[in-house]
């Protein structure tokens, strides 16, 4: 900071002086120190200071840990989690990550650093995908002394990150040697519900179709857009603001596609970070692939056993009711999958889930407060209730 101070007085004019009273002072005198408290240290070459902080095991355990979240908040940027690979960062962080001296704190910060550098960021998909991680990721869902709740927290963070609009990521969950269905399906019984809830919620994102699917609202009543006098009807859609004053007169029939670019004009591919999904679309539709590995896996049995006869949970197993937040997830995910995709369920399952739906709504005082309760409308707790008939 004083040399900051003496740099500056240096090279200042007095008020009553001109610019030419003092001879200009060469660059080559300023203080690289002094030059990077002005215009701050490039986010690369905090990057590469924080990876070697964190690798280097004479550092202190707090220094390293610091270290990795100053990297996570740095990552945050699309353009630096990219710069990770152009700096050869990758290799240390999962090195560190499958090192067996690694601690159980450096290796949650480590998934945090890489669960936000995927997330939504096709090109970091493809790299950390390419280092194979399933098995470490996994690994850290399968009970053992060391598999704290942080550790499996951040492990399905990451996981996310990686499986979701990823195809060829979860495309390797059914690789032999992994086994990445089943263990997703014993983390339902997890004992602490916040990874149920994780669990369940990325099995639903997983699902999920990329676009909406005439059977998936063929359920939805029309709804009016514009004034009561002169209204027109749009099937499938269950919100829409529209100022009262304007009536819409007619809907065109491509209301809800997006304009194909010009055989004879296309538009350029540029060689961003989601490039990929532009050149090859289907890349970010798992739905399928999910959906038969459901199959195979029995995820859905898992599901409705999870809703309709609930493992206690906590750390000696101390509550025995229902999760309100477990059960509203794991119904969109059974409604996701039998309405939106059009899953089947068995008789096992069909019986299962009626019941508890009937129950639920007597205890809750009717469909329209279990609907409110499980975070669906009442359309389209009705459509599931169908698909179970």
């Amino acid at each position: 900071m004083q040399s900051l101070l003496r740099w500056s007085i240096e090279n200042s004019t007095p008020q009553d002086g001109a610019p030419s009273d003092r001879p200009p002072v060469s660059n080559q005198k300023l203080d690289p120190g002094i030059i990077d408290m002005i215009l701050g240290r490039p986010d690369a070459e905090q990057m590469k200071e924080d990876v070697a902080t964190a690798t280097d095991t004479s550092k202190s355990e707090d220094e390293r840990l610091a270290a990795l979240d100053h990297l996570e908040m740095l990552v945050e940027q699309i353009d630096n989690a990219n710069d990770l690979q152009k700096l050869k960062l990758w290799e240390p962080l999962v090195s560190l990550l499958d090192s067996t001296e690694s601690s159980t704190e450096i290796k949650v910060q480590i998934l945090w650093v890489i669960g936000t550098a995927i997330q939504n960021n096709p090109q970091a998909q493809d790299v950390y995908l390419a280092c194979s991680p399933l098995s470490t990721l996994l690994g850290f869902l399968v009970p053992s002394p060391s598999s704290t709740l942080a550790a499996r927290a951040k492990a399905l963070y990451t996981l996310s990150g990686l499986l979701k609009h990823n195809a060829p990521a979860v495309k390797e969950l059914d690789k032999p040697g992994i086994n990445g269905w089943r263990i997703l399906r014993e983390a339902l019984q997890d004992p602490e519900i916040s990874v149920r809830r994780k669990t369940v919620f990325l099995l639903n994102a997983l699902i999920l179709p990329a676009t909406p699917t005439p059977a998936a609202t063929q359920h939805n009543p029309p709804l009016l857009i514009g004034s009561q006098s002169q209204s027109t009807v749009v099937e499938g859609l269950t919100t829409i603001n529209a100022p009262s004053a304007t009536s819409v007169t007619s809907v065109g029939p491509d209301l809800h596609t997006v304009d194909e670019p010009n055989a004879n004009s296309p538009d350029p591919i540029h060689a961003n970070s989601h490039s990929a999904h532009l050149q090859n679309p289907s890349r970010s539709d798992t739905s399928r692939i999910a959906l038969e590995a459901f199959g195979r896996y029995d995820i859905v049995d898992a599901i409705v056993l999870a809703v309709t006869s609930p493992l206690p949970y906590g750390e000696d197993g101390e509550n025995d009711k229902p999760d309100a937040d477990f059960e509203e997830k794991a119904v969109q995910l059974l409604y996701t999958y039998g309405v939106s995709c059009q899953g089947s369920f068995t008789a096992k399952e069909k019986e299962a889930l009626t019941q508890w739906i009937e129950k639920e709504k007597t205890e809750s005082g009717g469909i329209s407060q279990l609907s409110e309760r499980l975070n669906l409308s009442q359309t389209e707790l009705v459509a599931l209730v169908r698909r179970l008939g």
